[in-house]
């Protein structure tokens, strides 16, 4: 993989390269070729092409006064920033960014001017699913080159220097129940909590890429893994404020780290919503919700502060359905934001409209996406930050195992959702004992 990133970094340089030496220019300034801004003229948009590709497609942006500094130059596909591989101050080369929009407006910043072209680039968007670890063996983890592996994934999460966390359980034996660590780069698993182990939906901070994963031993208890221990399990203990109702048992299945006050959250089968702190791992309480399962927890980043949940098919009023709180501000914010139906289906569309059936684990990546594990659906789904619903890949209703695009791919009751930092989308797909990886261009 580093290979790969380094020879498109190293074609992408001589392209440039190319590019600027291929134009007419004067030089103006020693190290640099082409005109430079000029601050006491106007910039002027002319055209660019090609009008129309994907991520990471080569455009070239026409103007003047654009000027030869491509530090100095701010280029946008809607509200996301583009590469600026290099300019003549009169041709900007710039690489798409990832998943910009379906229709995008393109702005040039270039001093105090800010233009917009007065057409459109049309983004082309594709989504592959390809298995990176997993043979279809539920009966017991076997680690070691990636393709050799076996697994029974429920849930994964990937920290910050993508490294996939991955819980299995539910096999055929106890030797399938373990927690392991997955490197691409290094083609590898490894075993970070030997078989028997039951663990729950796991969460990595951020900022220390610590993990930590609810289980069920007590009320109280989880489970804390520093990467500066070589991720070394650490079994913690919440501390209750005196006078709190206890649950009776710990069936608490999910963990998530808000962003914003770097606490971790985690839902009881019985309701209670709590915050943990990182570091004490005092408990605050902050809501009680309707009994029933809850195998999804995530934080928007574009609405701080506002909790997703995805609730089982045993949540009474709840069932089948995605719903939010500001954990600010509880008591007066929590609602069901999915379709009212609570016997569960399969509907696209507008988020109060759309239907879901036994959303597992959910994930949300910088741009505000929100990826669903339907389960029930044998889909994965994904609300996007104008609160549409889309099924991203899978067929509704038809399990089976296949790699390939959104038209071939198929899953067999998938439960765990992960993204990297790059927006790589990872599947825990239980029913076919393998981990998938969805490419979205």
């Amino acid at each position: 993989m580093k290979l790969c990133k380094f020879s498109f970094l190293m074609m992408s340089c001589v392209m440039a390269a190319a590019f600027v030496a291929g134009c007419s220019s004067s030089d103006t300034a020693e190290g640099t070729i082409g005109r430079a801004y000029d601050p006491s003229q106007p910039v002027k948009l002319l055209s660019f092409y090609p009008d129309s590709g994907k991520y990471l497609e080569k455009v070239i942006l026409k103007g003047t006064n654009l000027g030869n500094d491509p530090k100095n130059i701010k280029v946008y596909f809607n509200t996301r920033p583009a590469a600026v591989v290099g300019s003549t101050g009169e041709n900007v080369y710039v690489l798409a960014p990832r998943l910009p929009g379906d229709t995008c407006v393109i702005s040039v910043v270039v001093g105090k001017d800010s233009l917009v072209y007065p057409k459109t680039f049309r983004y082309h968007k594709s989504v592959t699913v390809s298995t990176i670890a997993g043979n279809g063996n539920k009966d017991e983890v076997v680690v070691g080159p990636l393709e050799e592996t076996s697994i029974q994934p429920y849930y994964v999460c990937v920290d910050k220097d993508n490294n996939i966390f991955c819980v299995s359980r539910n096999g055929g034996t106890d030797k399938s129940f373990a927690i392991t660590r997955i490197d691409e780069e290094r083609n590898e698993m490894v075993m970070l909590i030997p078989p028997k182990m039951i663990g729950n939906v796991p969460c990595a901070d951020p900022n220390t890429g610590i993990i930590t994963m609810p289980t069920e031993t007590t009320p109280g208890s989880f489970v804390s893994m520093n990467p500066m221990e070589f991720w070394a399990p650490r079994i913690r203990e919440m501390k209750f404020p005196e006078g709190y109702p206890i649950p009776q048992y710990g069936y608490k299945h999910c963990m998530v780290v808000n962003p914003t006050d770097s606490a971790i959250y985690t839902r009881y089968y019985y309701g209670d919503i709590v915050k943990v702190h990182a570091r004490s791992y005092e408990l605050s309480p902050i809501y009680k919700t309707p009994l029933g399962d809850s195998y999804g927890l995530t934080f928007n980043p574009l609405h701080p502060n506002i909790l997703y949940i995805s609730f089982w098919d045993n949540a009474g009023d709840l069932a089948n359905s995605i719903c939010t709180v500001d954990v600010t501000d509880p008591e007066r914010t929590f609602r069901r934001v999915s379709s009212s139906n609570t016997s569960g289906g399969h509907r696209d569309g507008k988020l109060e409209n759309a239907q879901f059936l036994r959303p597992a684990q959910i994930f949300c990546d910088k741009d505000g996406n929100i990826y669903v594990a339907d389960s029930g659906n044998h889909c994965i789904r994904r609300i996007t930050p104008d609160n549409m619903v889309e099924t991203v890949l899978g067929m509704p209703g038809t399990a089976g195992w296949k790699d390939g695009t959104k038209e071939d791919a198929l899953f067999n009751q998938p439960r765990g959702i992960g993204i990297s930092q790059d927006g790589t989308v990872y599947v825990a797909d239980f029913g076919n004992a393998r981990i998938r990886k969805l490419t979205i261009n």
